[in-house]
């Protein structure tokens, strides 16, 4: 997983980046705010990821297990 870019944050957006989750994998405006319990939580458009999501594509990508087409 790696930021391909980022961008002056919005509003209450803590953050905001563009990021290439595993190769062939590309979020655009992804969205990082601070929820109320103070935990943070992404967004990306049409798409909202958890923490706990996160942390699996992190080990996915990490481990080597991300796929995409034209690849076994």
């Amino acid at each position: 997983m790696k930021i391909l870019a980022t961008h002056s944050p919005l509003g209450a957006d803590v953050a905001l980046a563009d990021v290439e989750v595993c190769e062939g994998v590309k979020l655009f405006g992804v969205r990082i705010v601070r929820a109320a319990d103070g935990s943070h939580r992404a967004y990306a458009r049409g798409a909202a990821l958890s923490p706990a999501m996160f942390e699996s594509i992190s080990s996915l990508v990490l481990e080597g297990d991300c796929q995409h087409a034209g690849h076994a």
